[in-house]
């Protein structure tokens, strides 16, 4: 498979992650008026921690294919989005064969660093005029190696992972909260 190919792929894939990210997050604000919501959002809590595992590790693999396979290179920014995805891999996984679901806070965390600075260079690739110095000479954040679809670089793809980790780890924090109330109504 050539590069070219890849890009429209992972762009695919970056657009898929976003929907899937938007629906979770409509689900959560309309969950106690809607049913489809309510078994979406079963479904997110049974799997979330798969699932951000696997949209991070992705995100990761794809990141290192970019950089290393087709000879992209990262700029500070991408490396600043590099750390938070990689992170929350880590995480994720750990959490995910452990089955705690209690480490929603810190990838919620990460993920909201990961969107700001991915936002940050998105916009930094529609607006080069808005570039302040964060990046060295050699490589700029304002250079876009893709543009697929119109619209989908790397950075975007970045986001879209980073907006999904957010809408699934606020429904896993969203659960524990339930659960909790639930038991003191109990009792």
């Amino acid at each position: 498979m050539n590069s070219d190919s890849v890009q429209l792929f992972s762009a695919l894939l970056g657009v898929a992650t976003l929907v899937g990210g938007l629906v979770t997050g409509l689900a959560l604000l309309v969950e106690a008026e809607a049913v489809w919501a309510k078994s979406w959002l079963a479904q997110v809590r049974a799997s979330g921690l798969w699932i951000m595992c696997a949209i991070t590790t992705g995100a990761m693999v794809g990141s290192l294919y970019f950089s290393e396979s087709v000879g992209y290179a990262p700029c500070k920014l991408c490396w600043y989005q590099r750390i938070a995805i990689y992170s929350i891999v880590i995480i994720t996984f750990v959490a995910a064969l452990r089955r705690d679901k209690s480490i929603a806070v810190y990838s919620l965390v990460l993920a909201c660093v990961g969107l700001l600075v991915s936002t940050y260079h998105y916009l930094l690739e529609w607006f080069p005029q808005l570039e302040s110095n964060v990046c060295s000479v050699d490589v700029p954040c304002t250079t876009v190696w893709f543009r697929e679809l119109g619209f989908v670089t790397l950075c975007f793809m970045a986001g879209s992972a980073f907006i999904t980790v957010i809408t699934i780890s606020l429904t896993l924090m969203r659960e524990s909260r339930v659960s909790a109330s639930q038991l003191i109504k109990e009792a």
